[in-house]
């Protein structure tokens, strides 16, 4: 030997600089993707909770400004993993909208019979509220802290992942 690694060692040090490497910018980007939820989760719960009361349920339809709380008629309901309603506002004519509840807290399901008037709450053009219970679109039902702490522990482990495969790399490339 004169010194030098043979072809097949320094071959698997640049395979393991690369997959090291790799492995940083998955966590990088999986900081990001988790920041980006909880920056938008965060932001749908504080304009819902900061919402106003509408006058009327259309200003309810185009913007986060404000919620109409009024009578919806029940069109129709069906339970496929969870119980499904399709719902109408009498002020909105033409217009359906469609909802489901969390299986663990779902409405009685004699006040959700169709033909039947319930009160519901109208938002960024979601039924947030039906027949008094919250529905999977009630953005203060979301729990953003979660997303905050993974993000703050894929930028962490990006971090050391670069720390240690950036001069694994270097040595790998540099020239003998």
């Amino acid at each position: 030997m004169t010194g030098t690694e043979p072809w097949g060692a320094a071959w698997r040090n640049k395979a393991q600089a690369v997959f090291a490497l790799a492995i940083g910018v998955i966590a990088v980007v999986s900081t990001v993707v988790f920041l980006v939820v909880y920056f938008r989760d965060s932001s749908d719960v504080s304009a819902f909770q900061s919402a106003s009361t509408c006058n009327a349920a259309g200003d309810a339809l185009n913007g986060t400004g404000c919620r109409y709380q009024g009578q919806a008629r029940v069109l129709s309901t069906s339970r496929h993993d969870r119980l499904e309603a399709q719902v109408a506002f009498e002020s909105l004519p033409g217009r359906t909208f469609a909802t489901s509840f969390p299986t663990h807290d779902e409405p009685d399901t004699t006040a959700l019979k169709a033909g039947a008037t319930v009160s519901a709450d109208l938002w960024n053009s979601k039924v947030t509220q039906l027949a008094g219970k919250p529905t999977v679109d009630d953005p203060s039902r979301s729990i953003t802290t979660p997303f905050l702490i993974l993000s703050v522990i894929f930028g962490v482990f990006a971090v050391v992942i670069f720390v240690l495969a950036i001069p694994l790399a270097r040595a790998a490339w540099r020239r003998r």
